[in-house]
């Protein structure tokens, strides 16, 4: 979240009341049990107290911006025969900001204009949703016919790289009692996996423990594209080391926190010249169906360095144009890839029509050429290509594109968002593979007319020339081999400038980049549905039937090779320029989806 945005975030801290028996000397006393009765007065153990605020007010009514502070100021005084010793406590506090986000600094001095000495440096105020009790401060001891002077900071803090957009909403109370010293005292200790698990278990933990007592909070285990950072500590004089807490001198409460890919950070990221922060630099295993969230994953394409999302991700979901949308990858260029998904968001392995355009559309008419492997071809329909040049000449519109166009003119031109939207190359990939890797005929680099063609994506991935296997080390291409078939609007020197509008489809190489696996079915990954056979934009073959084949995208997961011919369901593809996603809001999720700042879902 930018700076701006975090600094219209507006706390109000409101409530903080202490009144502490009668001044007329009726008095409240706090032995073992807390009395709820406050007063201006309190007799404790060792003496009487008496507490004051200098503005004569019950509580804090402020409207603070990030970085901003408010000071409470309260003179503690021993009216008592003895030195008295207490512990100030928050009671029935709430609060929901982000956690860490509130601290507070308490200080103290002997006169009223002399100089302020810390006594709680600066301490994270204990977030809940319900009213709870925490010491604020312990042991402060108060010697006879003293009075001390004390400030109450609280400070809303900016935190570096938290999306603190919740805080908008949230809020702060509290009141105040006087208890006893801490000497002898239980406390709470609360521990919360936060959405993960600590030794397998997700539930909230609560345990009484003394002070100076530690307790081992062993293994966090996360899956998904959740990471584990640390723990965040709350409670006055509380500290933890590696996974062992020590109990200070109140309730203490440990939080599990996470970080995670965060499309508009990985932007600042990459315009440094940096990695994006949790970009997993190993090679998976492509041949493999990625089955759960493995994260995000680097290869090159022709813009630079290309970040891809892979398996059963679950922060990728995009809210554009009214539609939801899945993020395939961030393109080298920082614009972002994305696949339609429907009006509304799809958990993963969900099957719905709703998550396509079309259930039943061919990718063209006619099938008996080679040229009808394309997203354009040479000459029209019908009539027969004589050379591989001619074949490939970006003529006439498949009917596949033909409809996606359509569809895009609508949704996107029509709805005023097309300067939203990047002219970023879409590979049509009919670059011809060589004889050895074309395994199951001589002669396949024609590719014109009825000549049996094998495709680049044969080349990728067939194993041996029996074609018997899969090439181990098959590693999807994100670069186009053919500036012909780089498919761009205006951009002619990267790609062919051949579109009317910036729309396409995903390639087969950004499924198999994505998790889908070659053999094994895959019903996890997040292009999953078992309704419909899905098109991709990745030529395959002219096969020896004579028919012409594009790779597609099976019901149950993994590749396919089908027919132009063939009906199978449309998902387009569009890119959305990197100025617009940096100004993006939301964290990627199902209910909190990238989207246009204005968009309150």
């Amino acid at each position: 979240m930018n700076e701006k945005r975090k600094n219209m975030i507006i706390l109000t801290v409101c409530a903080i009341t202490l009144m502490l028996a009668s001044i007329l000397g009726t008095y409240a006393y706090f032995m073992s049990n807390i009395n709820n009765d406050s007063r201006q007065e309190a007799e404790v153990d060792t003496g009487t107290m008496r507490l004051r605020f200098a503005d004569n007010g019950e509580g804090i009514n402020a409207k603070l911006m990030l970085g901003e502070s408010i000071t409470k100021k309260f003179t503690l005084e021993n009216t008592g025969t003895l030195d008295a010793t207490v512990s100030i406590e928050w009671l029935d506090m709430i609060n929901t900001y982000t956690e860490g986000s509130l601290t507070y600094i308490l200080s103290y001095s002997e006169t009223e204009d002399g100089e302020y000495t810390e006594v709680v440096s600066s301490t994270n105020v204990p977030t809940s949703s319900t009213a709870f009790t925490s010491t604020l401060v312990p042991d402060i001891t108060i010697p006879v016919g003293k009075t001390y002077y004390y400030n109450l900071e609280i400070t809303l803090n900016n935190l570096n790289d938290v999306d603190q957009t919740e805080d908008l909403n949230a809020s702060f109370s509290t009141k105040f009692i006087v208890n006893q010293p801490s000497t002898n005292r239980k406390y709470t200790l609360t521990i919360d996996p936060n959405g993960g698990t600590i030794n397998g278990s997700s539930e909230i933990k609560t345990l009484s423990m003394n002070v100076g007592d530690t307790y081992e909070l062993g293994t966090n285990d996360t899956t998904g594209y959740r990471k584990f950072e640390g723990w965040i500590v709350s409670g006055y004089d509380s500290s933890i080391k590696d996974t062992t807490v020590t109990i200070g001198k109140s309730n203490v409460k440990v939080i599990a926190k996470y970080g995670s890919f965060k499309i508009q950070d990985a932007i600042k990221d990459i315009e440094n010249g940096e990695i994006p922060k949790y970009v997993n630099t190993t090679k998976p295993n492509f041949l493999a169906p990625a089955t759960t969230d493995e994260g995000i994953f680097a290869l090159e394409d022709d813009y630079g360095t290309s970040y891809y999302y892979r398996g059963a991700a679950e922060n990728n979901y995009v809210k554009f144009g009214d539609f939801y949308w899945r993020i395939i990858r961030i393109n080298g260029d920082g614009s972002l890839k994305i696949i339609y998904d429907g009006t509304y968001g799809h958990e993963n392995g969900d099957a719905s029509s709703d998550k396509v355009i079309s259930i039943s559309t061919n990718w063209n008419s006619f099938g008996d050429d080679a040229k009808y492997v394309g997203w354009m071809f040479g000459g029209t329909q019908g009539q027969a290509s004589a050379s591989k040049e001619q074949a490939q000449i970006n003529e006439t519109n498949s009917d596949l594109k033909t409809l996606v166009d359509a569809w895009y003119k609508t949704n996107i031109v029509d709805n005023n968002l097309s300067d939203k939207i990047a002219d970023t190359i879409f590979c049509n990939d009919r670059s011809t593979a060589s004889e050895n890797e074309a395994w199951w005929h001589k002669d396949t680099k024609k590719g014109f007319g009825k000549n049996p063609t094998a495709y680049g994506y044969y080349g990728r991935y067939a194993g041996d020339i029996a074609g018997t296997s899969w090439n181990s080390n098959a590693t999807p291409l994100l670069k186009c081999p053919q500036k012909n078939d780089a498919f761009t609007v205006n951009d002619e020197k990267l790609g062919n400038g051949d579109l009317t509008y910036p729309v396409g489809l995903i390639t087969f190489d950004e499924v198999l980049a994505v998790g889908s696996g070659l053999d094994n079915e895959n019903i996890n990954y997040f292009l999953y549905n078992s309704e419909f056979e899905q098109w991709t934009m990745t030529p395959t073959v002219m096969d020896t039937t004579l028919i012409a084949f594009v790779a597609s995208i099976t019901k149950n997961g993994p590749y396919n090779i089908s027919n132009v011919l063939k009906k199978l369901s449309v998902k387009p593809v569009i890119n959305l320029d990197k100025k617009y996603v940096k100004t993006m809001i939301g964290d990627g999720t199902i209910n909190n989806p990238y989207r246009d700042s204005n968009d309150t879902l």
